[in-house]
């Protein structure tokens, strides 16, 4: 029985690697595929990063072509883990998730994690992270921590698809993609508490051609937001709800803020949200530009701020310059009916 499982779980690996969006590894290869319980990873508490990235660098390090990394069914811890590039034949394995993922947790709490990111993969082309397990940060759990670690890090990383996983309760951002290139997003479920902070769904930053298509995210700060130096971003087909919608920014906090340019946000409903679709800059910000921006049949529902356009973004009313805008001199806030076209 084990061995028929096993058959099962390379089948559906190697089928994963083959629908890469049209890239290919190489030809005329036998697939390579990595289980990371062959590698002595196991479904516990106990902390898997050193089998997972035995896996990894077997996989990264494969010259076989089409190598793919599992994570089989289970529930897996693993502390902050960085799976780097660039891999042997160029181009990064197919890594397919059906279990669950979590941090290492002692009793009945204390899941420790950085500040910054929990997984990360870098450095890679043609990369393919799918499958249909769940990314549980565990941010319910982590009581007074002030952490605010992201789940999933996509950085430097080109020519590559995020499909189809779960993410659950991050303590930050849920998926950050920064740096990047010709980047999708697809089919993702991202769920955190309406109460939780910082707690994005899909953030950009300084990335290009990036796509977010047809996911559900409900957090308790923005569905997607698109922060500076982010060009050519397209966002389809996301249901938002409940959080702080669709976002620009913010922007300007920072001296040399890389412009926006290019973000077409369509085909999306949103309801039961603080906003529907807002861009938001710094009072008194260094000048920058975002343009080119096009909302276009967005469906709303319970939404308090439909388009909010926010020079004023001052978040716990701390800032110094709060009494001042930046040119021109009034933020707009326009009222709208339930459907934007």
């Amino acid at each position: 029985m084990a061995s028929i499982h096993k058959a099962l779980v390379v089948f559906f690996a190697v089928a994963a690697a083959l629908l890469r969006g049209g890239h290919a590894h190489g030809e005329d290869h036998a697939a390579s595929v990595h289980d990371v319980t062959e590698y002595g990873a196991a479904p516990s508490n106990r902390d898997n990063r050193d089998a997972f990235l035995a896996a990894w660098r077997a996989a990264c390090g494969s010259t076989a072509g089409n190598s793919t990394l599992v994570f089989p069914k289970g529930t897996f811890a693993v502390g902050a883990v960085q799976f780097e590039g660039p891999c042997a034949n160029g181009d990064a394995p197919a890594v397919v998730i059906y279990g669950v993922l979590q941090p290492p947790c002692a009793g009945g709490g204390g899941c420790h994690l950085s500040d910054d990111a929990w997984i990360t993969f870098s450095g890679l082309n043609n990369l393919l992270v799918t499958g249909n397990g769940t990314l549980d940060g565990q941010g319910h759990r982590s009581g007074k921590s002030k952490s605010k670690t992201t789940t999933l890090v996509f950085e430097d990383v080109t020519n590559s698809t995020l499909r189809g996983l779960a993410f659950v309760n991050s303590r930050g951002f849920h998926v950050n993609l920064r740096r990047c290139t010709r980047v999708v997003a697809e089919g993702l479920g991202i769920h955190a508490p309406a109460a939780s902070r910082n707690t994005d769904g899909v953030h950009v930053g300084h990335s290009r051609h990036v796509r977010i298509l047809d996911s559900v995210i409900g957090t308790g700060d923005d569905c997607v937001s698109v922060g500076p130096g982010s060009v050519d971003v397209v966002v389809s087909g996301v249901t938002c709800g409940p959080g702080h919608g669709l976002s620009v920014g913010s922007l300007g906090k920072d001296e040399g803020e890389q412009d926006v340019r290019g973000l077409v946000i369509r085909n999306c409903t949103v309801k039961g949200t603080t906003n529907g679709v807002r861009i938001k800059t710094w009072p008194g910000s260094p000048r920058s530009r975002a343009s080119n921006i096009t909302f276009e049949d967005i469906a709303m529902a319970n939404v308090t701020n439909p388009i909010i356009i926010d020079q004023r973004y001052c978040p716990h009313n701390r800032c110094s310059d709060a009494d001042k805008v930046t040119p021109p001199q009034a933020a707009t806030r326009t009222n709208v009916p339930s459907r934007i076209a």
